[in-house]
């Protein structure tokens, strides 16, 4: 599976926000932690990740508060 996107920050090959080359996912980057790539290196997977494993540990710490409380 693959897609494609356009950034409003990329000017040619230029990210406007960053002041440097384009790279995406990238520390800075709009995308980082919020997009998975296909190049498994890309530091936003594992910001990703750990970034789901943050809200999953939170909804588990609300379930077990709920179970004690007797929902």
């Amino acid at each position: 599976m693959s897609g494609g996107w356009s950034c409003s920050h990329q000017i040619g090959n230029l990210c406007d926000l960053l002041d440097k080359p384009c790279e995406p996912g990238i520390k800075g980057c709009t995308l980082y932690g919020k997009a998975r790539f296909a190049d498994p290196a890309s530091p936003s997977n594992e910001a990703l990740e750990r970034r789901e494993r943050m809200r999953r540990e939170k909804e588990m710490e609300e379930l077990m508060k709920r179970a004690k409380s007797g929902f």
